[in-house]
Protein backbone atom coordinates (compact mmCIF):
# COMPACT_ATOMS: atom_id res chain seq x y z
CA UNK A 1 0.00 0.00 0.00
CA UNK A 2 1.36 3.56 -0.55
CA UNK A 3 2.49 5.54 2.34
CA UNK A 4 1.37 9.03 2.69
CA UNK A 5 4.61 10.57 1.16
CA UNK A 6 4.27 8.29 -1.68
CA UNK A 7 0.50 9.59 -2.35
CA UNK A 8 1.49 13.37 -1.85
CA UNK A 9 3.96 12.47 -4.72
CA UNK A 10 1.40 10.64 -7.04
CA UNK A 11 -1.08 13.28 -6.50
CA UNK A 12 1.14 15.74 -7.59
CA UNK A 13 1.87 13.94 -10.50
CA UNK A 14 -1.30 13.11 -11.62
CA UNK A 15 -2.51 16.78 -11.41
CA UNK A 16 0.61 17.16 -13.95
CA UNK A 17 -0.01 14.57 -16.31
CA UNK A 18 -3.84 16.20 -16.46
CA UNK A 19 -2.75 19.73 -16.88
CA UNK A 20 -0.12 18.49 -19.07
CA UNK A 21 -2.64 16.11 -21.18
CA UNK A 22 -4.85 19.34 -21.40
CA UNK A 23 -1.93 21.08 -22.84
CA UNK A 24 -1.15 18.45 -25.46
CA UNK A 25 -4.50 18.94 -27.36
CA UNK A 26 -4.72 22.53 -27.15
CA UNK A 27 -8.19 23.25 -25.97
CA UNK A 28 -9.32 19.33 -26.51
CA UNK A 29 -13.06 18.98 -27.73
CA UNK A 30 -13.62 22.81 -27.44
CA UNK A 31 -11.66 23.06 -30.66
CA UNK A 32 -14.22 24.30 -33.47
CA UNK A 33 -13.96 22.63 -36.94
CA UNK A 34 -11.95 24.77 -39.83
CA UNK A 35 -13.84 25.70 -42.97
CA UNK A 36 -15.66 22.87 -44.54
CA UNK A 37 -14.57 20.16 -41.64
CA UNK A 38 -17.52 17.70 -40.95
CA UNK A 39 -15.97 15.27 -38.43
CA UNK A 40 -14.16 14.79 -35.78
CA UNK A 41 -12.47 11.86 -33.41
CA UNK A 42 -12.01 11.70 -29.65
CA UNK A 43 -10.34 9.48 -27.66
CA UNK A 44 -11.16 8.42 -24.17
CA UNK A 45 -10.08 5.81 -21.22
CA UNK A 46 -12.47 3.08 -19.88
CA UNK A 47 -11.08 2.57 -16.57
CA UNK A 48 -14.13 0.04 -15.56
CA UNK A 49 -11.64 -2.46 -15.33
CA UNK A 50 -8.97 -0.85 -12.89
CA UNK A 51 -10.80 -3.33 -9.78
CA UNK A 52 -8.12 -2.06 -7.55
CA UNK A 53 -9.53 -0.55 -4.43
CA UNK A 54 -6.28 -0.25 -2.38
CA UNK A 55 -4.39 1.59 -5.57
CA UNK A 56 -1.23 -0.94 -5.84
CA UNK A 57 -1.29 -0.32 -9.23
CA UNK A 58 -2.05 3.17 -11.18
CA UNK A 59 -1.68 4.48 -14.73
CA UNK A 60 -1.09 8.22 -14.65
CA UNK A 61 0.31 8.16 -18.24
CA UNK A 62 -0.90 6.43 -21.86
CA UNK A 63 0.44 7.28 -24.81
CA UNK A 64 -0.35 5.15 -28.12
CA UNK A 65 1.29 6.08 -31.58
CA UNK A 66 -1.41 5.52 -34.15
CA UNK A 67 -1.52 6.61 -38.35
CA UNK A 68 -3.54 5.66 -41.03
CA UNK A 69 -7.36 6.67 -40.19
CA UNK A 70 -9.41 5.53 -42.46
CA UNK A 71 -13.27 6.00 -42.91
CA UNK A 72 -14.98 2.70 -44.76
CA UNK A 73 -17.77 3.48 -47.02
CA UNK A 74 -20.66 1.17 -45.87
CA UNK A 75 -20.85 -1.76 -47.67
CA UNK A 76 -17.32 -1.68 -49.67
CA UNK A 77 -14.66 -3.24 -48.09
CA UNK A 78 -12.57 -1.69 -51.09
CA UNK A 79 -13.74 2.02 -50.85
CA UNK A 80 -11.60 4.20 -48.32
CA UNK A 81 -11.55 7.86 -47.00
CA UNK A 82 -8.90 9.12 -45.28
CA UNK A 83 -9.14 11.36 -41.96
CA UNK A 84 -5.64 11.75 -41.03
CA UNK A 85 -2.26 10.17 -41.99
CA UNK A 86 0.45 10.07 -39.03
CA UNK A 87 1.53 8.77 -37.30
CA UNK A 88 0.77 10.96 -34.46
CA UNK A 89 0.92 10.45 -30.38
CA UNK A 90 -2.98 9.25 -28.76
CA UNK A 91 -2.87 10.65 -25.67
CA UNK A 92 -5.12 9.11 -23.36
CA UNK A 93 -7.15 11.24 -20.51
CA UNK A 94 -7.23 8.97 -17.54
CA UNK A 95 -9.76 11.09 -15.85
CA UNK A 96 -12.45 9.63 -18.34
CA UNK A 97 -12.67 12.74 -19.98
CA UNK A 98 -12.34 12.87 -23.94
CA UNK A 99 -9.45 14.32 -25.41
CA UNK A 100 -9.68 15.60 -29.07
CA UNK A 101 -7.50 13.62 -31.91
CA UNK A 102 -8.58 15.53 -34.77
CA UNK A 103 -10.64 17.35 -37.12
CA UNK A 104 -11.11 16.53 -40.72
CA UNK A 105 -13.44 16.59 -44.21
CA UNK A 106 -14.87 13.74 -45.31
CA UNK A 107 -16.45 13.29 -48.47
CA UNK A 108 -20.24 12.97 -47.73
CA UNK A 109 -21.75 9.51 -47.65
CA UNK A 110 -22.52 6.94 -45.28
CA UNK A 111 -19.47 5.08 -43.61
CA UNK A 112 -19.97 1.69 -41.47
CA UNK A 113 -16.05 1.31 -39.83
CA UNK A 114 -12.83 2.69 -39.08
CA UNK A 115 -9.52 1.40 -39.63
CA UNK A 116 -6.29 2.64 -38.18
CA UNK A 117 -2.71 1.20 -37.57
CA UNK A 118 -1.16 0.94 -33.98
CA UNK A 119 2.29 1.43 -35.46
CA UNK A 120 6.25 0.66 -34.15
CA UNK A 121 7.79 4.11 -35.31
CA UNK A 122 10.31 2.88 -38.32
CA UNK A 123 13.81 3.51 -38.49
CA UNK A 124 12.92 6.34 -41.93
CA UNK A 125 10.41 8.16 -39.80
CA UNK A 126 10.39 11.07 -38.30
CA UNK A 127 10.05 10.95 -33.96
CA UNK A 128 6.62 12.75 -32.97
CA UNK A 129 7.29 12.21 -29.41
CA UNK A 130 11.07 11.56 -28.18
CA UNK A 131 9.99 9.03 -25.67
CA UNK A 132 8.67 6.71 -28.81
CA UNK A 133 12.53 6.19 -29.72
CA UNK A 134 15.85 5.18 -27.54
CA UNK A 135 18.89 3.58 -27.66
CA UNK A 136 17.26 -0.16 -27.38
CA UNK A 137 14.77 0.87 -30.23
CA UNK A 138 11.41 2.39 -31.26
CA UNK A 139 7.97 1.60 -29.68
CA UNK A 140 4.42 1.86 -30.28
CA UNK A 141 3.04 2.31 -26.62
CA UNK A 142 4.37 4.43 -24.09
CA UNK A 143 2.08 3.72 -20.13
CA UNK A 144 3.29 5.20 -16.78
CA UNK A 145 2.41 4.27 -13.14
CA UNK A 146 2.95 3.00 -10.23
CA UNK A 147 2.74 -0.43 -9.07
CA UNK A 148 2.76 -0.84 -5.02
CA UNK A 149 5.37 1.63 -4.28
CA UNK A 150 7.68 1.13 -7.79
CA UNK A 151 7.39 3.72 -10.51
CA UNK A 152 7.81 2.32 -13.87
CA UNK A 153 7.54 3.23 -17.67
CA UNK A 154 6.60 0.34 -19.68
CA UNK A 155 7.44 0.61 -23.67
CA UNK A 156 5.75 -2.15 -26.00
CA UNK A 157 7.11 -2.52 -29.49
CA UNK A 158 3.63 -4.31 -30.83
CA UNK A 159 1.71 -3.28 -34.06
CA UNK A 160 -1.81 -4.19 -34.85
CA UNK A 161 -3.95 -3.16 -37.23
CA UNK A 162 -7.62 -2.38 -36.16
CA UNK A 163 -11.14 -2.66 -37.78
CA UNK A 164 -13.92 -1.29 -35.74
CA UNK A 165 -17.51 -1.12 -37.33
CA UNK A 166 -19.84 1.44 -35.75
CA UNK A 167 -22.56 0.00 -34.07
CA UNK A 168 -24.87 1.74 -36.77
CA UNK A 169 -23.93 3.36 -40.03
CA UNK A 170 -22.38 6.82 -39.59
CA UNK A 171 -23.92 9.54 -42.11
CA UNK A 172 -21.67 12.38 -43.02
CA UNK A 173 -23.03 15.29 -44.95
CA UNK A 174 -21.36 18.57 -45.66
CA UNK A 175 -23.73 20.55 -43.26
CA UNK A 176 -23.50 18.60 -40.06
CA UNK A 177 -20.64 18.22 -37.99
CA UNK A 178 -19.97 14.38 -36.50
CA UNK A 179 -18.01 13.15 -33.43
CA UNK A 180 -16.71 9.27 -33.29
CA UNK A 181 -15.36 8.76 -30.18
CA UNK A 182 -12.76 5.78 -29.77
CA UNK A 183 -12.71 4.16 -26.23
CA UNK A 184 -9.27 2.10 -25.13
CA UNK A 185 -9.08 -0.04 -22.10
CA UNK A 186 -5.51 0.36 -20.76
CA UNK A 187 -5.45 -1.46 -17.39
CA UNK A 188 -6.56 -4.38 -18.64
CA UNK A 189 -3.00 -4.71 -20.51
CA UNK A 190 -1.42 -5.59 -17.10
CA UNK A 191 -3.72 -8.19 -16.27
CA UNK A 192 -3.22 -11.92 -15.18
CA UNK A 193 -5.19 -14.55 -14.10
CA UNK A 194 -7.39 -11.45 -12.42
CA UNK A 195 -4.64 -9.83 -10.94
CA UNK A 196 -1.71 -7.39 -11.72
CA UNK A 197 1.50 -7.83 -13.12
CA UNK A 198 4.69 -6.23 -12.39
CA UNK A 199 5.43 -4.45 -15.87
CA UNK A 200 9.30 -3.98 -14.10
CA UNK A 201 9.66 -7.44 -14.02
CA UNK A 202 10.80 -8.82 -17.82
CA UNK A 203 9.50 -12.26 -17.16
CA UNK A 204 5.76 -10.54 -17.70
CA UNK A 205 6.53 -8.54 -21.02
CA UNK A 206 5.46 -11.57 -23.28
CA UNK A 207 2.46 -11.34 -21.68
CA UNK A 208 1.67 -7.63 -21.45
CA UNK A 209 2.57 -6.59 -24.78
CA UNK A 210 0.00 -9.79 -26.02
CA UNK A 211 -2.65 -8.19 -24.00
CA UNK A 212 -1.88 -4.87 -25.50
CA UNK A 213 -2.52 -6.49 -29.23
CA UNK A 214 -5.25 -8.90 -28.50
CA UNK A 215 -6.67 -5.54 -26.69
CA UNK A 216 -6.53 -3.39 -29.47
CA UNK A 217 -7.93 -6.26 -31.64
CA UNK A 218 -10.78 -7.31 -29.70
CA UNK A 219 -11.50 -4.49 -26.73
CA UNK A 220 -10.83 -0.87 -28.52
CA UNK A 221 -14.82 0.55 -29.37
CA UNK A 222 -15.64 3.16 -31.74
CA UNK A 223 -19.61 4.97 -31.98
CA UNK A 224 -21.10 8.60 -33.37
CA UNK A 225 -20.51 10.41 -30.15
CA UNK A 226 -21.86 14.13 -30.96
CA UNK A 227 -22.66 15.05 -27.42
CA UNK A 228 -19.25 13.37 -26.44
CA UNK A 229 -20.17 12.03 -23.29
CA UNK A 230 -18.32 8.89 -24.18
CA UNK A 231 -21.78 6.84 -25.07
CA UNK A 232 -23.36 6.22 -28.45
CA UNK A 233 -25.35 8.37 -29.70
Amino acid sequence: MFNKNLKYKFSALLIAVLVSAAGFYGCGDSVAPGQGENLSFSVMSNNDSIGDAQNYFVLDTVKILIKDIKLNVSGNSENLKNFKVGPFVLFLNLSSGLNLIGTSIIPPGTYDKVKFEVHKLQDIEEIPDPEFADANGRYSVIVKGWYYDKYFIYKSTKSAHQILHFPADLPVSGSVFQNITLVVSPYIWFIRDFAYMDPTDPANSNDIDNNIKDNIKNNFKSFKDNDKNGIPD
